[in-house]
């Protein structure tokens, strides 16, 4: 094996101060770039971790709010329908007393028209009975040629009257 090593021109010696020099080469290196990049890797790992934390709590604030405002909105949904409701049915009863009132209010016509006929009535019913006893009085007259006496004409009067009563 030595025969190998002599054909291959190795030195020992040189190969281990070139050993230690790569292992002093790879130390700096360690410690000059390797920790700041990883001390550097670290903190950006930890600032998007936080980045990411904050995002998750701003993602859950905001879902929170907009399941507040889908709420209030559900809320304001049936808050309108109560009040379409409400004015659906005040709008209802305003009619039904509308038409109650326009009853009543057909009916007090309907009751001075009746009263009023009835008046006509009766003053017809006085003026047929006055003109019925002017023409039984003048009737009476001229069939009896002659004259009569008031109390007979009375008589005639209270006839004819208490006959135009019976008749209607």
């Amino acid at each position: 094996m030595a025969a190998m090593l002599e054909a291959l021109s190795f030195n020992f010696w040189t190969f281990l101060f070139q050993a230690v020099n790569v292992a002093v080469v790879l130390g700096l290196l360690y410690f000059i770039l390797w920790k700041p990049l990883a001390k550097s890797f670290a903190d950006r790992e930890g600032a998007i971790e936080g980045d990411l934390k904050k995002a998750a709590s701003a993602k859950d604030e905001a879902e929170k709010i907009l399941a507040n405002y889908q709420h209030k909105i559900s809320e304001a949904h049936q808050e309108a329908q109560a009040i379409l409701e409400k004015t659906t049915k005040m709008a209802e009863t305003t009619r039904a007393e509308m038409v109650a009132q326009a009853r009543e209010e057909a009916g007090r016509v309907m009751e001075q028209a009746r009263m009023e006929i009835e008046r006509e009535k009766r003053v017809a019913l006085v003026d047929i009975r006055r003109q019925a006893a002017d023409l039984v009085v003048i009737t009476a007259s001229k069939v009896m040629a002659r004259a009569l006496t008031p109390n007979d004409q009375e008589h005639l009067v209270k006839e004819a009257l208490s006959e135009v009563e019976r008749l209607q």
